[in-house]
């Protein structure tokens, strides 16, 4: 087992690509019980590209809908802060170029594997986050 990678809390969220996020929606709404997350509504409305946020009844499970196929389906998994700082310079010790985003509610890096996927790890704890960036 390796030990010497920083912790994670679990997955935050899937990415999803489809043709139709209202079609997209409704069939998650209906048949599998989901709904919009609101506080990450502004995701989708106000930024190009942005995903529609899902989550089902129990606030545990998280779909991020992607409509047009413009990014790879991938995992993003979800840390604390001090875990944010210690992966970042983990993936890159181990040669993984990372990306930092600033999703104004939270912060997230993407990196791809050696197969190309995109994953993502997320942060929530935004401004303790912000202070050590």
């Amino acid at each position: 087992m390796n030990t010497s990678a920083p912790p994670l809390r679990g997955i935050h969220h899937c990415h999803l690509q489809v043709d139709d996020v209202v079609k997209a929606k409704a069939f998650y709404q209906e048949v599998m019980g989901f709904d919009v997350v609101p506080e990450l509504e502004f995701w989708y409305y106000e930024q190009e590209d942005g995903p529609l946020m899902l989550q089902d009844q129990a606030r545990s499970i998280c779909l991020a809908l992607f409509e047009g196929g413009k990014r790879s389906n991938g995992i993003a998994f979800n840390t604390d802060a001090a875990a944010f700082v210690h992966w970042r310079s983990h993936l890159q010790k181990h040669g993984v170029t990372v990306h930092l985003a600033d999703h104004q509610v939270s912060f997230s890096m993407y990196f791809r594997d050696p197969y190309n996927n995109m994953h993502e790890i997320t942060c929530f704890e935004y401004s303790a986050l912000k202070a050590q960036l």
